[in-house]
């Protein structure tokens, strides 16, 4: 990229550089510079997107800042070389803003101007405009204004924009994060809540789940009763044989009796 740099002193030269090198690093919301082939430092490139909820939205709009021998203690020209319908913007693209006359500061840097640009897109000041139609439709009747504005802007401004892609543009955008086992905390915060609304017991990383106690049903208590009496049967048995013994005893004692009655 060859660069004439003779009409600026190098101490603003350095300035500049250092600016819009910022501006390429970090770059501004909806303000991207268009480096150009053959650039000049006095003459800068770049590329406003257009506001939302505003007429120009769903456009890009390039603009140039001129930066005469005087700068920084004289403003920079700035000269929209898209056409737009605007208050504050010639036909011919020249740029009304106190910010670039009277209110004009040595300490004001390129971003500022840029982003003092854009708003003025966002609200624009009629009463000093350098398009008179379009100030006027904006004091009269704001949505004749309004429907040139877009109309302007879907005839001249492109739908996309020129700049290269910052990393920032080219990241995709995720609709969630599993990182660092995110998805794993998320189960096991799920297995909580299911615990808890079951049972009351929060489960705790590393514990077993506490058992739950059974309560018994029909079946588990016919069970209980069944092996109940299996357990109790030989016990009975045992009785049973005891009393007949005794039975026997007492029949042979009784046949005793009666054998002794007959002798005598």
């Amino acid at each position: 990229m060859a660069a004439a740099r003779e009409n600026l002193p190098p101490q603003v030269i350095q300035r500049v550089a250092r600016e819009l090198r910022r501006l390429v690093v970090a770059p501004l919301d909806g303000i991207r510079y268009l480096p150009q082939d053959e650039e000049q430092l006095s003459e800068l490139h770049v590329e406003l997107r257009g506001p939302e909820t505003t007429p120009y939205e769903g456009g890009f709009f390039r603009i140039k800042l001129v930066l005469s021998d005087g700068f920084p203690q004289a403003p920079p020209r700035g000269l929209f070389l898209t056409k737009i319908f605007h208050p504050n913007i010639a036909t011919s693209g020249d740029i009304c803003v106190n910010t670039l006359k009277k209110d004009w500061s040595p300490a004001l840097g390129i971003a500022h101007v840029l982003q003092v640009i854009r708003c003025l897109l966002i609200v624009p000041f009629p009463e000093s405009s350098l398009n008179d139609e379009a100030g006027r439709l904006f004091m009269d009747s704001y949505d004749e204004y309004a429907r040139r504005a877009r109309l302007w802007t879907a005839i001249h401004a492109p739908k996309h924009s020129a700049a290269t892609p910052t990393p920032e543009d080219e990241q995709p955008r995720q609709d969630g994060d599993t990182s660092g086992g995110g998805g794993a905390a998320k189960t096991l915060d799920d297995e909580r809540d299911a615990a808890t609304a079951a049972g009351g017991n929060e489960v705790k990383d590393g514990a077993a789940t506490p058992a739950t106690p059974v309560k018994p049903t029909a079946a588990s208590a016919t069970d209980a009763a069944d092996t109940t009496g299996a357990t109790a049967t030989p016990t009975t048995k045992k009785r049973t044989s005891s009393n007949a013994a005794d039975v026997a005893a007492s029949l042979k004692k009784k046949s005793v009796k009666k054998k002794g009655i007959k002798r005598l």
